[in-house]
């Protein structure tokens, strides 16, 4: 049998899972998985299952589940970000957060931004394709939505938001989860979005001396909630 690998599987009914074409082709021709060899996957919902693959072709295969186990869900980190332009930077991004386990990345058009859409679709594979890589049982929900949209879905959690003018700052350390980060553009939030941010209650935090740019700050601010 090919090495351990984690798969993901949107669609299990009982002790049957159905994967779609996309994994067929990774498992059977890529890795040459084979009937009869067992697998690890995932729902993305928080769900380990191993299983003994029973059929398939290039459309799709079955696996008969022998065993499944639940998984903590990670303290709530939601990363609210702003669309930059390079679309290759908001999928590394995306990809090392996901690896990170935030809950959540939502996307918004910023006011100094240069690009008002993502392609949601193309971050969703990216997402997996993390979530397989590393092992997680997580799939961040992924989205687009304004800022101001963004600050009233969170209002049930800690809203702290990141930009380089002055302020009394709180640190990392000072970060209380469940919480959600707000990061602009690398042009800077405008004084209008600092305004509805701020009125919302959304508490400036310190990520250092040096300018960030807009995806090291993703990454960076996730690494240091999960990892501290």
């Amino acid at each position: 049998m090919p090495g351990h690998f984690t798969f993901y599987c949107n669609h299990i009914s009982g002790e049957i899972a159905q994967f779609d074409d996309t994994e067929a082709k990774h498992v059977l021709q890529v890795l040459r998985y084979a009937v009869g060899d067992e697998i690890y996957f995932t729902d993305g919902k928080g769900h380990r299952f191993r299983g003994v693959i029973s059929q398939g072709n290039k459309q799709g295969f079955q696996a008969q589940i022998v065993h499944r186990e639940e998984i903590a869900k990670p303290a709530e980190i939601n990363v609210c970000v702003a669309i930059l332009k390079s679309g290759d930077r908001m999928e590394w991004a995306l990809e090392k957060c996901t690896e990170l386990g935030v809950s959540s990345v939502v996307f918004f058009p910023s006011d100094n931004g240069e690009r008002g859409k993502v392609n949601l679709l193309r971050m969703q594979k990216v997402a997996i394709s993390a979530m397989k890589q590393s092992h997680g049982a997580w799939l961040p929900v992924i989205e687009q939505c304004s800022l101001v949209e963004a600050i009233a879905r969170n209002q049930q959690v800690n809203n702290y938001i990141a930009y380089c003018g002055d302020a009394n700052k709180v640190g990392v350390s000072e970060i209380c989860l469940p919480a959600s980060i707000f990061i602009g553009p690398e042009g800077d939030f405008s004084l209008r979005e600092l305004t509805v941010a701020q009125e919302a209650g959304c508490s400036p935090i310190d990520l250092g001396t040096q300018i960030l740019r807009t995806e090291t700050a993703m990454v960076a601010i996730s690494a240091a909630l999960r990892l501290r």
